[in-house]
């Protein structure tokens, strides 16, 4: 007797390739999405993070009578020196015990600068909550003896996303390429032009508001805002410890070359960093620099001017001085260059300018 075999079919080579051209296709229509949903989560951890900085600022107003400065330095100290290496505690290291990092503050040789290698532990850390989840520059440290121009800043300092909102004014005092532009006290590290209501921010160098200087209303005045990490090794942009344009907002308004968030205007302006024209060497010249979105002054001035920035795609996260946290479209109305006109954008910064605010304005 035969026995009746039946044979098995198969998959032949072109319905294999079929199927996996159709796989392929159902994969590049969910990546998008996938993607979306990776960036909402990240956009609700930097929100997250700008909250609790907000309640961590608001705590310290509550316990000294007036907010952090954001920049601290001796009274001898010439910060308008290129070399300058003098910078003490910012407003970052000045909230730690209110960020329950009072072990890490109290390893601080405050008789020191922060650049010294007695404060390398501390500069060093990694702290998340100043570190947005979209920015992965924020991993690599700041290491400024890889370039001449910054090895006197040292080496091992941590990364940060969020900054002061300091002055519209430079983090200079007697530097005479600042103190003629636009006709205003655009040297914002003197104190007395600091006070004036058409420069001042929140936190400033050696001095800040108390709560009650803020005339236009908690509510309608940023505290912080997002910033970027800086994109070469010897980019001093985006360092949590470091006094000045490190890590706070300085001349990022009416007059100067970085007004309004995400400000990409210019390839050869944008934010005075001292090792601009080595940061744009790394990655391929000016133009590459703006395309990535980080532009800077190829004059390589000090560390005294620094805008709001983001890698969230159309507008940054701001703190605002009653803890609030907003959007801010990087289509907000700014002003270029004109003083006489003060845009929303500026009086968003400005802490003191007499100018309403709609609700529904931004």
């Amino acid at each position: 007797m035969r026995t009746v075999q039946s044979r098995r079919g198969g998959f032949t080579l072109v319905e294999l390739l079929v199927v996996i051209a159709i796989i392929g296709i159902l994969i590049g229509l969910l990546m998008p999405a996938v993607q979306q949903v990776r960036e909402a989560s990240r956009r609700t951890a930097c929100q997250n993070n700008l909250k609790q900085l907000g309640l961590a600022v608001s705590n310290y107003l509550q316990a000294y009578g007036a907010f952090p400065p954001a920049a601290t330095w001796p009274a001898t100290a010439n910060i308008d020196d290129r070399k300058n290496a003098q910078l003490g505690p910012n407003w970052v290291v000045h909230i730690l015990p209110e960020l329950e990092l009072l072990t890490l503050r109290d390893r601080i040789n405050f008789a020191q600068p922060m650049t010294h290698a007695d404060n390398m532990f501390v500069r060093s850390q990694p702290l998340a909550i100043m570190q947005c989840p979209s920015d992965g520059a924020n991993r690599s440290p700041f290491m400024g003896s890889q370039n001449s121009m910054t090895a006197h800043l040292g080496d091992n300092w941590a990364r940060g996303n969020y900054a002061a909102n300091a002055a519209l004014g430079y983090m200079a005092k007697d530097n005479q390429a600042t103190a003629k532009q636009c006709n205003l006290p655009m040297n914002a590290a003197n104190p007395d032009n600091w006070k004036d209501r058409r420069i001042r921010g929140v936190m400033g160098g050696n001095i800040s508001c108390r709560d009650k200087d803020i005339r236009d209303g908690l509510s309608n005045t940023v505290m912080l805002a997002e910033i970027r990490a800086g994109v070469a090794p010897f980019d001093p942009r985006g360092v949590w410890a470091l006094s000045g344009s490190s890590s706070s907002l300085w001349a990022h308004g009416y007059c100067g070359d970085v007004y309004g968030p995400n400000n990409v205007v210019s390839a050869s302006g944008g934010d005075d960093i001292i090792s601009c024209t080595e940061v744009q060497r790394h990655v391929g010249g000016e133009a590459a620099l703006l395309r990535m979105g980080m532009p800077c002054s190829k004059d390589n001035y000090p560390n005294i001017q620094q805008g709001a920035r983001s890698q969230h795609q159309g507008g940054i996260h701001v703190c605002m001085c009653d803890g609030s946290v907003r959007w801010i479209n990087d289509t907000i109305e700014v002003s270029v260059n004109n003083p006489a006109v003060v845009s929303l954008w500026d009086r968003l910064m400005l802490s003191a300018d007499g100018l309403p605010i709609p609700a529904d304005a931004f």
